[in-house]
């Protein structure tokens, strides 16, 4: 390719922001960082042992809970400026979890490590109030709809809002108006089509997870394209990434209600359809209270299945689609990383630099409105890139034509290098600039892709999945156990700890939960959004 994977045509074009006079203004940003793993015990199979105390509650730990499966850990950093100080938050939430595992570890990959029959997946337990059996609830329903094996495989969400200089401007330059909670929120929606339409070269780039064990897979129809490695292993040789294939985070159901991501009010309207209409199939899971919380397309907002999410924190019982409409987007949520099974953390630096880079590259360049069809081939797209992105032919859709995907990849680094030199101030040792060389030596030897190198090294060691995925567990907590926490850091995360089993207890009280006679059927605020619309 020649021509620029997305272009700004318009004379006043926010491009023109690209420039050193903004260039506090692009750095400053706010970050986040979620990461999910599941326990296992010494044989790589996962764990039956509930969540463990010292950890605190899943329910009310503010960094510290656990995803879909009761042994599913899932950490949640606070806001950070800089990307270092976000990574660090998460080493010691790391290290920490190290030193209260026992005999357990941190499985490393994003698809699952040896499992039980479906009905031994325990899913998350959180105490006996209202708002922790509706969580259970609410997993009960993901179960029977999706596959509980499905839902343990594991990722990481990198969470980025842009500060208020560099929206401003955007602001400003695009609408003619002053930023408003509208205009910031058209700003991020306008980013996340542009994301979607480059997203092909994101997943090649950073997709981890080809491989998995054969305990995951029950459907023989889903051994398609996959190939046995050994007795226990099965591969996709041209995949990128399983966790978000039609095996892994996908949904035909949802494929069927797609969300425009045009607008606020067209996301909004289109949440609204899907989080109050009955889906017939779901009926039959109605046999139990304990189920499902209904049989929507979707129980809740949060069981949408997208590569990113624009995002406001709820107050209180608040549903996040009303949040969204009464503040405006806050900050966006990108999910399609898998873990990186090399970093004891699950992601390291060069990747969140990158992704910031694109963001911007995203935000600052014009974003057509996506018609249903372009929509469509976001879908195929993905479909395409996640089982075989490493088959040098692979073709992506890009503005309705077809391009090699290789192409694409290698266009996005055109097409951002220039952002990295000017971030770094042409300084080639800079942040920007070392993540632009470590994703482009990916493009130039394959054989440093995630998937890849993760092939490899099983060949190396002749090992299973299972097997590698032990040993990296065991040399990751060992590497987090010999990093340490100083003592007043570990007393700080063993009075959170505390803290939190006291708070789930005063809830479980306050509301007399403790005993089952005091236990009220689960009621689901109604989104205030649908009655308006």
């Amino acid at each position: 390719m020649k021509t620029k994977l997305l272009k700004s045509k318009q004379k006043n074009s926010t491009v023109s922001l690209l420039s050193k006079e903004y260039k506090d203004c692009l750095l400053s940003a706010k970050h986040g960082l979620e990461r999910e793993s599941v326990r296992v015990d010494e044989k790589a199979f996962l764990s039956q042992l509930p969540h463990p105390k010292s950890l605190g509650s899943s329910l009310t730990h503010p960094l510290i809970k656990t995803d879909f499966a009761e042994a599913q850990i899932e950490y949640a950093t606070n806001i950070h400026k800089t990307i270092p100080d976000a990574l660090s938050e998460l080493t010691e939430l790391h290290t920490f979890t190290a030193k209260n595992l026992g005999k357990e570890y941190l499985w490393p990959f994003s698809m699952p490590p040896v499992l039980p029959k479906e009905n031994k997946i325990e899913v998350g337990q959180y105490g006996t109030s209202s708002e922790g059996r509706k969580k259970t609830i609410y997993r009960n329903g993901l179960g029977h709809r999706y596959g509980k094996k499905m839902q343990t495989i594991s990722g990481v969400h990198y969470n980025i809002s842009f500060d208020t200089c560099m929206l401003s401007v955007v602001s400003e330059k695009r609408f003619q108006k002053p930023l408003s909670k509208e205009t910031k929120s058209q700003i991020y929606f306008d980013t996340i089509r542009n994301f979607y339409r480059i997203s092909p070269a994101l997943l090649y780039l950073f997709g981890s997870s080809s491989l998995t064990d054969s305990t995951f897979i029950d459907s023989p129809n889903a051994l398609k394209n996959l190939q046995k490695l050994d007795s226990k292993t099965l591969n996709a040789p041209y995949s990128t990434t399983l966790r978000l294939s039609n095996i892994g985070y996908t949904s035909k159901v949802q494929g069927k209600y797609p969300i425009s991501v045009n607008s606020l009010k067209e996301y909004a309207s289109d949440m609204c359809q899907v989080v109050s209409k009955t889906y017939a199939p779901y009926k039959k899971f109605n046999t139990k209270p304990t189920n499902q919380l209904n049989d929507f397309v979707l129980q809740l907002e949060n069981e949408y299945y997208s590569l990113v999410r624009p995002k406001q924190v709820p107050k209180g019982e608040e549903r996040v689609v009303d949040a969204l409409v009464e503040r405006g987007v806050e900050y966006l949520e990108l999910r399609l990383l898998d873990l990186d099974p090399f970093s004891a953390i699950g992601v390291e630096e060069t990747r969140l630099y990158f992704l910031h880079m694109v963001l911007l590259y995203c935000m600052l360049n014009e974003s057509p409105k996506a018609d249903a069809n372009e929509m469509a081939n976001w879908r195929k797209n993905q479909e395409l890139t996640t089982w075989f992105g490493r088959k040098p032919e692979t073709k992506v859709f890009l503005f309705g034509k077809e391009i090699l995907l290789r192409d694409m990849v290698h266009q996005l680094f055109v097409d951002l290098q220039p952002i990295a030199d000017l971030l770094d101030d042409n300084d080639a040792s800079g942040p920007f600039s070392r993540a632009w060389e470590t994703q482009w030596e990916k493009w130039d030897d394959p054989s440093f892709l995630g998937a890849t190198m993760s092939e490899l090294d099983l060949k190396i060691h002749k090992s299973s999945f299972r097997e590698f995925g032990l040993a990296l567990a065991k040399s990751h907590k060992a590497e987090l156990l010999q990093v340490g926490l100083s003592p007043n850091r570990i007393k700080y995360y063993e009075d959170l700890s505390e803290q939190s089993i006291y708070e789930q207890k005063k809830i479980e009280t306050l509301e007399g939960s403790h005993l089952k006679k005091n236990q009220k059927p689960i009621q689901i605020k109604p989104l205030k959004l649908c009655s308006e619309v």
